[in-house]
């Protein structure tokens, strides 16, 4: 994974109210950062683009831009996955940053 600034990079799990972030390792410093990931369902947030290199496995990603009075579609309702985790931000519209998957 490379980014442009700290990025925290939490693992979602299933908790009886939603999903619950759980820090998974440290925050990651700018540049290229190695990872293992076990399965499931992970989240970060950045201000800079982010380039993802899966070297094995396979993966489904995407990018929410959502703000807390946005009106933005819940990915739960738009991908019909009940397991995906509901996507509410907390930060003003804007540009969305890109992530680049090779």
């Amino acid at each position: 994974m490379t980014v442009a600034d700290r990025v925290q990079l939490d693992r979602l799990t299933p908790a009886p109210r939603g999903y619950l972030a759980e820090r998974h390792g440290h925050l990651l410093a700018p540049g290229v950062t190695r990872l293992e990931l076990p399965s499931g369902h992970y989240f970060f947030k950045t201000l800079s683009d982010a380039n993802l290199r899966v070297v094995t496995g396979g993966l489904t990603a995407g990018i929410t831009a959502h703000d807390k009075d946005g009106d933005w579609p819940d990915p739960q309702k738009a991908t019909g996955d009940p397991s995906a985790p509901g996507a509410k931000g907390d930060e003003a519209s804007g540009e969305a940053p890109r992530l680049t998957i090779e």
